[in-house]
């Protein structure tokens, strides 16, 4: 029996669908940095040509947007708070430090879902934002990495692992503790 957690809106190795649905994200999460943060934000003019580049300008700098909206439950196994835990593909620690090591990190987080199993977390929902060296620094100081159960095949091009990052290391832009917080 595979042990997923239904209440995720897709199946989580459809790369293509996520890769549209960040899309959407990065839109709003664009309108919401102009409109309620005040912060000069854009969609990266090189997406238009080149898929894979950074997702946003935010503030003049290079930028990727990350949105998690469910918490990763079972953090607690590596000593963390899964209300606070978030997940940092080594793919992509790899790949912005070889190519962009100035990039900014953004996390949207929106816990959609606060109860998995035994595990309940409570709400959490914000703009967090890191430069890629501080993550970078935490990744190498030792935050734990998770290898995906679901990932172990070659020829799939998902991340095969993900480091876990305490979203309390960043940079706090907007965050409410209860859904009826909220203001936008």
């Amino acid at each position: 029996m595979e042990d997923r957690n239904k209440a995720v809106p897709h199946h989580t190795e459809d790369k293509g669908w996520w890769y549209l649905h960040g899309e959407r994200l990065e839109e709003t999460f664009v309108q919401l940095c102009q409109t309620k943060l005040q912060i000069e934000a854009k969609i990266n003019p090189d997406k238009t040509y080149d898929k894979t580049a950074p997702d946003l300008v935010v503030e003049g700098c290079l930028a990727d947007l990350k949105t998690q909206n469910t918490p990763f439950f079972t953090a607690g196994r590596y000593r963390l708070d899964p209300r606070f835990a978030v997940t940092f593909n080594r793919k992509d620690y790899e790949r912005y430090k070889a190519l962009y090591p100035e990039i900014f990190i953004y996390f949207w987080l929106d816990w959609k879902q606060t109860q998995w199993r035994d595990s309940r977390v409570e709400y959490l929902g914000g703009f967090f934002r890191l430069p890629f060296r501080e993550v970078a620094d935490l990744i190498e100081k030792g935050a734990p990495e998770h290898t995906y159960i679901h990932r172990r095949d070659p020829g799939d091009t998902n991340a095969k692992s993900s480091f876990l990052l305490d979203i309390r290391r960043f940079e706090e832009l907007f965050s409410v503790g209860k859904r009826d917080e909220a203001s936008f």
